[in-house]
């Protein structure tokens, strides 16, 4: 069974439709046709793009269809804070309001957000297994602040999405937009012993900041740290074409002692 990636898509509906189609995992109908594939959204569909909302509804509707799943970004977790401190204006929670602003946020995306929105990015997990890979949104090593296995990192960072006071909410939106860490032999070693997996795939940082490269000429993942860490984040927000990803040695395997998030 294939398994693929896309990075972050940040606002373009369009162009994750055009990716799949090429890549013919949707038919020109939109519709899930990728037969036994399964398909993995790294998170931050929303933000520094048109049509973040958009990009959303098209996901919901995939994983209605077919074995589709998306991780929670940093972005999907600024504007789930955003709505949902709209109305309050004490001022941790006002800083927590203006960082949806400072980070590519659109006012056309937060005023059509909807429960219905709020309710899928709360379930979205924010680190996953699939055979060999271990699946993060962000490279860093801070998921584990949250926990020790993925199941309790699911559980905390869902907790405080839906619950949290400013502080703790501010504190996991800054473990989740940290970056550049899976340069670093020893965090990487610390991720995959205790999530599991032998190798990483994440977006969050696009390539072009890491190489230099114009976003134009990016058409294909960066790996690195020894080749245990893929990263797939296209910058399409700056221009980048993008691409998908079909991850080498994935597989779907049984729950074990230290992740029960088994492949869509």
């Amino acid at each position: 069974m294939p398994t693929f990636v896309v990075g972050d898509v940040h606002g373009h509906p369009e162009t994750l439709a055009r990716l799949l189609r090429d890549a013919g995992l949707i038919d020109d109908r939109l519709r899930w046709s990728g037969r036994d594939a399964r398909l993995w959204l790294l998170g931050d569909l929303v933000d520094r793009g048109p049509d973040g909302i958009g990009t959303i509804e098209l996901v919901m509707r995939l994983e209605r269809e077919g074995p589709v799943r998306c991780l929670l970004g940093n972005h999907e977790a600024v504007i789930l804070s955003a709505w949902r401190f709209r109305d309050l204006r004490t001022r941790g929670l006002d800083a927590l309001f203006r960082s949806y602003w400072l980070n590519g946020g659109q006012t056309s995306d937060l005023a059509r957000f909807q429960p219905e929105h709020a309710a899928w990015i709360e379930g979205l997990p924010a680190v996953a297994r699939d055979g060999d890979w271990l699946l993060l949104h962000s490279d860093t090593d801070l998921y584990l602040r949250f926990g020790r296995s993925i199941d309790e990192i699911n559980r905390t960072i869902s907790s405080v999405l839906t619950g949290g006071d400013a502080a703790s909410v501010e504190v996991m939106l800054d473990s989740l937009a940290h970056r550049n860490a899976l340069g670093d032999r020893r965090r990487v070693d610390r991720l995959l012993d205790a999530l599991g997996g032998v190798r990483i795939v994440h977006g969050h940082t696009p390539i072009p900041f890491v190489t230099g490269v114009e976003p134009e000429r990016v058409v294909e993942p960066l790996e690195y740290g020894g080749g245990r860490v893929l990263n797939v984040d296209h910058c399409l927000f700056a221009g980048g074409p993008g691409f998908v990803t079909e991850l080498p040695g994935a597989s779907r395997v049984e729950p074990d002692a230290k992740s029960s998030d088994a492949a869509p």
